[in-house]
């Protein structure tokens, strides 16, 4: 597998966010932490707030019931006394009531609001002003909360009738009763609020305590989320620097494990794509050079003959004239040209032509060892390379080329009549400077082989009549 990233590179580069200790106040295990105590808090102040209000109602309540309750027993009590208009037993009873409980005042009265007997907490209340404040009026059976000085407490005051049936010897169907007066109270009006008191601080309590645990222990929870996350967080840095091998290590069933579960099997995939891309692009880079080397070995030959051409001979040329030099090594080069050749194309036609160059590249290649080079020159020129051969091997050669060249042109085409005319220049025997003077030294000699008659070997100025 292909990384094309360096390893070295991979370990060091991390998360620049990783660094930052502000950053890092707004991670997501500090967030969620918060949002776990803000939601417990939350809850807990909701919850304290509904109990403390639901408390207060039912106190107050409470507080309202039982001295409306207490006014009713104070009020059977009192029937008898006052039909007797024994007024001595409703003061006796009056400050029994006062004294015994946690009253401001207790106060009895005809039907028409004259007061009968009284008995009040003197400490605590004026009755002067109590009395202006009481009224005939008022609802009966009723706790009303009243104020004796604009900046003092409230109280609660409660006004029942007594009551005597008609006929106390008789059960009376209609029910009819005889108002003989009424009984007043009156007690602090936020007395309950010691009992609150007491559980409010209860509730704080509950609060902090809650807010207590919350703290550690949402933290520990969201620890457990966050902890998986950052090693697939992580994981998923390292795939992406190009550890294509990395897996999350998260194995858990809930939704995390399942999101680890499809990042493992991404990268799976992922890496077997890209052993597949890399191993098509190594087929597709082989095929490239493949094709690449046919084109240039089909741009360096001939369409006729299959020889190469003179651009790439000269390549060729270049190459093994340096390394002749280096390695002082000897070169020869042999110019061929087939005699009267536009005579042929003429008298025989172009095909027949192309037949005989054919003919000759063939006997040319069929004649060369395996490091020496031929290319097609020209229309109907050829050009030979030698490496490591002297002139007197490069003439051998020659002959032979030539004497082929005869055979088979008689076997092949005999009504045509022409030859091979060669001319040969070696490295030791010219001194030439450079491959281009080589081949025109090799060039020259076969003109020379040409104005001495044709079909025949010119070797440094010297000719030698082919066959």
């Amino acid at each position: 597998m292909t990384e094309t990233t360096h390893p070295t590179v991979r370990e060091n580069v991390r998360p620049a966010y990783r660094h930052s200790f502000v950053a890092s106040l707004l991670s997501l295990q500090v967030k969620a932490t918060t949002l776990v105590v803000a939601l417990t808090l939350s809850v807990t102040a909701v919850s304290s707030s509904y109990l403390l209000r639901s408390s207060l109602e039912l106190a107050r309540q409470d507080h309202e019931q039982s001295l409306t309750s207490l006014a009713g027993m104070l009020a059977r009590a009192a029937a008898g006394p006052l039909a007797r208009g024994d007024s001595a037993s409703l003061h006796t009873l009056v400050e029994d009531v006062v004294d015994g409980r946690p009253l401001l005042y207790a106060i009895f009265t005809d039907p028409n609001g004259e007061e009968l007997a009284a008995a009040v907490d003197g400490t605590s209340i004026d009755i002067e002003r109590l009395r202006s404040t009481l009224s005939i009026d008022a609802i009966t059976g009723r706790p009303v909360y009243r104020r004796l000085a604009r900046n003092g407490p409230d109280y609660l005051d409660v006004r029942y009738p007594i009551q005597v049936d008609l006929d106390s010897t008789t059960t009376s169907e209609t029910g009819e009763k005889s108002l003989l007066g009424y009984v007043q109270l009156g007690t602090q009006g936020n007395i309950w609020h010691h009992w609150m008191s007491n559980k409010l601080d209860l509730l704080i309590g509950i609060g902090v305590l809650a807010v207590g645990f919350a703290i550690p222990l949402g933290f520990l929870l969201v620890r457990r989320i966050i902890s998986p996350l950052e090693g697939i967080s992580t994981a998923m840095h390292r795939f992406s620097l190009g550890h294509l091998d990395v897996r999350s290590p998260v194995r858990r069933r809930d939704e995390i494990g399942h999101l680890a579960l499809a990042f493992n099997l991404m990268a799976d995939q992922h890496e077997r794509t890209h052993e597949r891309i890399i191993k098509l692009n190594t087929d597709l880079e082989m095929r490239v050079t493949q094709r690449t080397e046919q084109l240039r070995e089909l741009a360096a030959r001939d369409p006729v003959t299959g020889l190469y051409n003179r651009r790439h001979f000269k390549e060729m040329l270049e190459r093994s004239f340096s390394e002749a030099i280096r390695y002082d090594k000897d070169l020869s080069c042999i110019m061929i040209d087939l005699d009267d050749f536009k005579a042929i194309n003429d008298t025989y036609g172009h095909h027949t032509g192309d037949e005989v160059i054919s003919l000759a590249a063939t006997t040319i290649t069929g004649e060369l060892r395996t490091a020496d080079n031929s290319a097609r020159f020209g229309g109907d020129e050829f050009v030979i390379l030698l490496p490591h051969t002297d002139e007197g091997r490069a003439l051998v050669l020659a002959e032979r080329i030539g004497q082929s060249f005869t055979e088979a042109l008689a076997s092949l085409l005999p009504q045509v009549n022409t030859g091979l005319s060669m001319g040969i220049a070696s490295l030791e025997s010219t001194q030439v400077v450079d491959a281009e003077a080589l081949v025109q030294a090799a060039d020259r000699a076969l003109y020379q082989a040409k104005a001495e008659g044709k079909s025949r070997i010119s070797v440094a100025g010297a000719g030698r009549k082919v066959g």
